[in-house]
Protein backbone atom coordinates (compact mmCIF):
# COMPACT_ATOMS: atom_id res chain seq x y z
CA UNK A 1 0.00 0.00 0.00
CA UNK A 2 0.97 4.00 -0.93
CA UNK A 3 0.94 6.46 1.63
CA UNK A 4 1.22 10.08 0.83
CA UNK A 5 2.87 12.57 3.43
CA UNK A 6 4.29 15.87 3.65
CA UNK A 7 8.53 15.90 3.42
CA UNK A 8 11.28 18.56 3.42
CA UNK A 9 13.84 18.31 0.74
CA UNK A 10 17.24 19.78 0.91
CA UNK A 11 19.41 20.13 -2.39
CA UNK A 12 23.21 20.89 -2.10
CA UNK A 13 24.33 21.51 -5.45
CA UNK A 14 27.92 22.18 -6.86
CA UNK A 15 26.98 24.89 -8.67
CA UNK A 16 30.15 26.20 -11.28
CA UNK A 17 30.80 21.95 -11.64
CA UNK A 18 31.29 22.49 -15.25
CA UNK A 19 33.19 25.43 -15.01
CA UNK A 20 35.89 23.20 -12.52
CA UNK A 21 35.40 20.32 -15.30
CA UNK A 22 36.91 22.13 -18.01
CA UNK A 23 39.30 24.07 -15.97
CA UNK A 24 40.85 21.02 -13.95
CA UNK A 25 42.79 18.00 -15.71
CA UNK A 26 41.14 14.80 -15.33
CA UNK A 27 42.17 13.58 -12.32
CA UNK A 28 42.07 16.94 -10.68
CA UNK A 29 38.47 17.17 -11.17
CA UNK A 30 37.62 13.70 -9.96
CA UNK A 31 39.43 14.51 -6.69
CA UNK A 32 37.11 17.69 -6.42
CA UNK A 33 33.69 16.67 -7.45
CA UNK A 34 34.26 13.14 -4.70
CA UNK A 35 35.83 15.95 -1.91
CA UNK A 36 32.40 17.88 -2.76
CA UNK A 37 30.84 14.49 -2.35
CA UNK A 38 32.68 13.72 0.98
CA UNK A 39 32.32 17.12 2.41
CA UNK A 40 28.26 16.82 2.21
CA UNK A 41 28.21 13.69 3.70
CA UNK A 42 30.49 14.61 6.72
CA UNK A 43 28.59 17.90 7.81
CA UNK A 44 25.53 16.11 6.89
CA UNK A 45 26.41 13.34 9.63
CA UNK A 46 27.67 16.25 11.98
CA UNK A 47 24.16 16.96 12.83
CA UNK A 48 21.77 14.24 11.58
CA UNK A 49 18.52 15.35 9.97
CA UNK A 50 16.43 12.25 10.91
CA UNK A 51 15.81 9.03 11.24
CA UNK A 52 14.76 7.59 8.10
CA UNK A 53 16.06 10.33 5.69
CA UNK A 54 16.94 9.47 2.25
CA UNK A 55 19.77 10.54 0.65
CA UNK A 56 20.20 10.55 -3.35
CA UNK A 57 23.36 11.34 -5.02
CA UNK A 58 22.66 12.82 -8.13
CA UNK A 59 26.57 13.24 -9.30
CA UNK A 60 26.37 17.10 -9.37
CA UNK A 61 24.24 17.01 -5.78
CA UNK A 62 23.03 14.88 -2.99
CA UNK A 63 19.63 15.74 -2.49
CA UNK A 64 18.24 14.74 1.17
CA UNK A 65 14.63 13.89 2.42
CA UNK A 66 13.10 13.53 5.40
CA UNK A 67 9.27 13.27 6.42
CA UNK A 68 8.33 16.18 8.35
CA UNK A 69 8.14 15.67 11.89
CA UNK A 70 10.69 12.58 11.69
CA UNK A 71 13.46 15.59 11.23
CA UNK A 72 15.76 15.71 14.59
CA UNK A 73 17.25 19.00 13.38
CA UNK A 74 15.71 23.12 12.66
CA UNK A 75 15.44 22.34 8.76
CA UNK A 76 16.33 26.10 8.04
CA UNK A 77 19.41 25.91 10.52
CA UNK A 78 20.67 22.72 9.18
CA UNK A 79 20.60 23.73 5.36
CA UNK A 80 22.53 26.82 6.22
CA UNK A 81 25.34 24.92 8.25
CA UNK A 82 26.16 22.09 5.47
CA UNK A 83 26.37 25.12 3.03
CA UNK A 84 28.60 27.25 5.13
CA UNK A 85 30.79 23.85 5.42
CA UNK A 86 30.98 23.15 1.97
CA UNK A 87 31.59 27.28 1.36
CA UNK A 88 34.55 27.20 3.82
CA UNK A 89 36.25 24.54 1.67
CA UNK A 90 35.31 27.15 -0.90
CA UNK A 91 32.70 25.54 -2.99
CA UNK A 92 30.04 27.56 -4.65
CA UNK A 93 26.97 25.79 -4.23
CA UNK A 94 22.84 26.08 -4.45
CA UNK A 95 21.64 24.84 -1.14
CA UNK A 96 17.19 24.49 -1.55
CA UNK A 97 14.88 23.68 0.89
CA UNK A 98 11.75 22.38 -0.18
CA UNK A 99 8.59 20.87 1.64
CA UNK A 100 5.60 18.80 -0.22
CA UNK A 101 3.83 15.57 -0.61
CA UNK A 102 5.72 12.54 -1.34
CA UNK A 103 4.39 9.16 -1.69
CA UNK A 104 6.03 5.79 0.10
CA UNK A 105 5.04 2.14 0.89
CA UNK A 106 3.85 0.95 4.55
CA UNK A 107 6.98 -1.70 3.82
CA UNK A 108 9.73 0.09 1.65
CA UNK A 109 12.13 -1.73 0.00
CA UNK A 110 15.94 -1.25 0.29
CA UNK A 111 16.33 1.47 -2.80
CA UNK A 112 17.76 1.82 -5.16
CA UNK A 113 16.01 -0.89 -6.83
CA UNK A 114 17.73 -1.90 -10.22
CA UNK A 115 15.43 -3.99 -12.94
CA UNK A 116 16.58 -5.57 -15.50
CA UNK A 117 14.77 -4.79 -18.47
CA UNK A 118 13.66 -5.41 -22.26
CA UNK A 119 16.30 -4.46 -24.98
CA UNK A 120 18.94 -4.80 -22.40
CA UNK A 121 17.95 -1.83 -20.29
CA UNK A 122 18.33 -1.66 -16.48
CA UNK A 123 16.04 0.33 -14.34
CA UNK A 124 16.89 2.56 -11.18
CA UNK A 125 14.30 3.48 -9.07
CA UNK A 126 15.73 6.47 -6.56
CA UNK A 127 12.15 7.60 -5.64
CA UNK A 128 8.05 7.42 -5.96
CA UNK A 129 6.77 10.60 -6.73
CA UNK A 130 8.32 13.34 -4.13
CA UNK A 131 7.32 17.31 -4.96
CA UNK A 132 9.77 18.46 -2.65
CA UNK A 133 12.42 16.49 -5.25
CA UNK A 134 10.86 17.80 -8.20
CA UNK A 135 10.70 21.63 -6.43
CA UNK A 136 14.23 21.53 -5.48
CA UNK A 137 15.47 20.27 -8.71
CA UNK A 138 13.53 23.49 -10.17
CA UNK A 139 15.47 25.70 -7.79
CA UNK A 140 18.32 24.42 -9.12
CA UNK A 141 17.71 24.85 -12.40
CA UNK A 142 16.46 28.19 -12.52
CA UNK A 143 20.07 29.39 -10.51
CA UNK A 144 21.43 28.68 -13.87
CA UNK A 145 18.77 30.51 -15.85
CA UNK A 146 18.05 29.87 -19.57
CA UNK A 147 21.97 31.19 -20.55
CA UNK A 148 23.85 29.23 -17.85
CA UNK A 149 24.39 32.74 -16.49
CA UNK A 150 21.45 34.82 -16.33
CA UNK A 151 19.75 32.97 -13.28
CA UNK A 152 19.48 33.24 -9.65
CA UNK A 153 23.36 32.33 -8.82
CA UNK A 154 24.88 29.99 -6.10
CA UNK A 155 23.26 31.05 -2.94
CA UNK A 156 20.94 29.52 0.00
CA UNK A 157 17.28 29.39 -1.07
CA UNK A 158 13.76 28.07 0.68
CA UNK A 159 10.70 27.11 -0.71
CA UNK A 160 7.77 29.02 0.56
CA UNK A 161 5.94 25.89 1.48
CA UNK A 162 8.77 25.29 3.67
CA UNK A 163 8.37 28.68 5.37
CA UNK A 164 4.97 27.96 6.33
CA UNK A 165 5.16 24.56 7.08
CA UNK A 166 7.77 25.43 9.65
CA UNK A 167 5.06 27.89 11.05
CA UNK A 168 7.73 30.48 10.29
CA UNK A 169 7.70 34.52 8.63
CA UNK A 170 10.50 35.88 6.85
CA UNK A 171 11.75 39.41 8.79
CA UNK A 172 11.90 41.36 5.39
CA UNK A 173 10.07 40.47 2.70
CA UNK A 174 12.69 39.40 0.41
CA UNK A 175 12.48 39.29 -3.84
CA UNK A 176 10.21 36.25 -4.47
CA UNK A 177 11.81 34.04 -6.93
CA UNK A 178 9.56 31.73 -9.21
CA UNK A 179 10.37 28.36 -10.89
CA UNK A 180 8.31 25.90 -12.54
CA UNK A 181 4.76 26.92 -10.19
CA UNK A 182 6.66 27.20 -6.78
CA UNK A 183 8.37 30.20 -4.83
CA UNK A 184 11.44 30.70 -3.46
CA UNK A 185 13.13 33.49 -1.43
CA UNK A 186 16.92 33.78 -1.10
CA UNK A 187 18.23 33.46 2.19
CA UNK A 188 21.90 34.25 1.53
CA UNK A 189 24.91 33.45 -0.77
Amino acid sequence: MLLDENAFGFLFAFYDIEDREYALEPEEFVERFTEFRSAVLASAAEVPLGEGTRVVDLGHALYFEVGDGDQSSEPIAWLRRVKESLSERDFSVSAVLTHGGRWLAEDEPEWPETHAMEGGYRLVQLSRPSEPLRRALAAETATHGTDGSDGWGAGTYVDTEAVEALGKSLKNAPTPLASAGATFYRLGR
